[in-house]
């Protein structure tokens, strides 16, 4: 009997799941999901958080590490959300631990850190060498870079201090998310005194793009602000890909859906991606994908896992493996 080829299986799995629904019947987010993996190229690895609504002691754990609820919360988040594959980004130290805790994370580091910033500590050093980040990335087994940090910094993506992280990047083919967009507002002026959002325009990510043209890079917040500026880069270099995290949830939809609709006009609609940068707003970003009305179900998925899994350049193997992960996510948390 000759072998059915995988991906079949997986459309197989995703019809059994989603599809296979009477003739004109509404599709509900939850049946939507049903079978559907989701990769997530936009996560935070942070410590603990005491004010935190979601894992605080005072609502469970008393007693326990925050660091260790936020941990296992932020687990069951994935678990519940069929996230089989998340890029992670993180000081040193966090990155390590969420790296080791979880496989599907992709694990990495944010970019320079601030010594005077609390969402970066324990920043131990703001800039690192080539031969240091190669160390670090080889000893911990990291397989991610960003978010970047340089405008909350106040430095263009060009400064030198930067250099050894594209180099990295591109030598060990690491996905690399860069910040970009003017937001966002309010930021801590005490932390971030020498804050620039002109610096997160993706126009000033051409030098490194022209000397590091392999990098695998890809541009979050996409729907904003620098959309224009963004489409033209990814016209221009069709291996950068984007994400469109948190400006659906923060921003006016009159806003971001227009510059989506354009990014699908103009056949760049492959390279979106899922992310989701809060913490908490993994269903709520979910649920942003799902109500996009003029947005066909195969578009809708290939947002939520196949633009991801090529960019990542997943083999059939382990695209098959997470569909099936899925399917046991959904047996455990019946």
């Amino acid at each position: 009997m000759p072998k059915v080829p995988q991906q079949i299986l997986l459309l197989f799995l995703l019809f059994f799941f989603t599809i296979a629904l009477p003739r004109g019947y509404a599709q509900t987010f939850e049946q939507f999901m049903r079978g559907q993996p989701v990769i997530d190229v936009h996560l935070h690895l942070y410590r603990g958080d005491a004010q935190s609504e979601f894992y605080n002691p005072d609502k469970i754990g008393k007693g326990k590490a925050l660091d260790t609820l936020r941990e296992s919360w932020l687990m069951e988040s994935l678990d519940n959300n069929h996230v089989v594959l998340a890029l992670g980004g993180g000081s040193v130290k966090y990155a390590k631990e969420y790296g080791k805790a979880d496989p599907r994370i992709w694990a990495g580091i944010t970019f320079p850190c601030s010594k005077m910033a609390a969402r970066d500590w324990p920043c131990e050093k703001e800039f690192m060498s080539y031969e240091e980040l190669k160390l670090l990335y080889e000893d911990n087994q990291f397989r991610a870079m960003g978010e970047t940090l340089f405008n909350y910094y106040g430095i263009p993506p060009t400064d030198p201090r930067l250099d050894p992280y594209w180099k990295l990047a591109e030598e060990l083919q690491l996905p690399i998310g860069v910040h970009s967009d003017a937001g966002p507002p309010g930021v801590n002026k005490k932390e971030r005194p020498n804050y620039n959002p002109e610096y997160a325009n993706p126009e000033l990510l051409r030098p490194i793009l022209q000397k590091y043209p392999n990098l695998k890079l890809y541009l979050m917040h996409f729907g904003g602000s620098y959309s224009e500026q963004a489409m033209a880069l990814m016209r221009d270099y069709p291996g950068v890909y984007c994400d469109m995290s948190a400006i659906a949830l923060y921003q006016s939809q009159d806003v971001w859906e227009p510059n989506l609709k354009l990014l699908y006009s103009r056949g760049l609609g492959d390279r979106l991606m899922f992310g989701s940068d809060f913490e908490g707003t993994i269903e709520d970003n979910l649920r942003v994908i799902f109500n996009i009305g003029w947005l066909n179900e195969a578009q809708k998925r290939d947002i939520l896992y196949f633009n991801a899994a090529r960019f990542l350049e997943l083999t059939e193997e382990e695209k098959h493996r997470h569909h099936s992960q899925v399917v046991s996510m959904m047996k455990e948390q019946r």
